[in-house]
């Protein structure tokens, strides 16, 4: 037979537990934050200075991974790097959830002409989400021709 110190030791107990199991679920000062399903699409924009009209089409690569636009569009692309717009100078793409270090960008000329080839470094910046859980960036390449 149990004793009433018993009976509220056993009930101390269990309600500790169902709190720190539960107490997970929101966050707290002792767990890090819950993050929402994540999925995002970061976008980079590439300015184009000098001859900037002779480009006809604009390619950016990360090792195998390219989106060349016009013409590559999302659905075309199974990973999620494509183009996006063009205006005038100013040369957009999404890139899925990458956020390279680097990237290889082509300017392509008149009959497919290589104008320029460059490895850069984008200029990210999260512009939504949060740092613990991350969320969409917005990357800024220059490139001249």
């Amino acid at each position: 037979m149990r004793t009433t110190a018993g009976r509220r030791s056993a009930l101390v107990g269990t309600a500790a537990a169902v709190t720190l199991a539960l107490g997970g679920c929101g966050g707290g000062p002792l767990w890090s934050q819950a993050c929402p399903a994540v999925g995002w699409i970061n976008h980079v924009t590439v300015n184009v200075y000098g001859d900037s009209a002779s480009v006809t089409s604009l390619a950016i690569c990360d090792g195998e991974t390219c989106a060349r636009g016009p013409g590559d569009t999302a659905a075309d692309m199974a990973d999620l790097w494509y183009y996006v717009d063009r205006d005038g100078s100013t040369w957009s793409f999404d890139l899925g959830m990458s956020t390279p270090e680097s990237v290889t960008v082509r300017a392509f000329g008149a009959d497919d002409a290589l104008l320029n080839e460059s490895t850069v470094a984008p200029e990210w910046v999260r512009v939504g989400g949060s740092e613990q859980c991350g969320g969409p960036h917005e990357g800024t390449i220059d490139l001249t021709i």
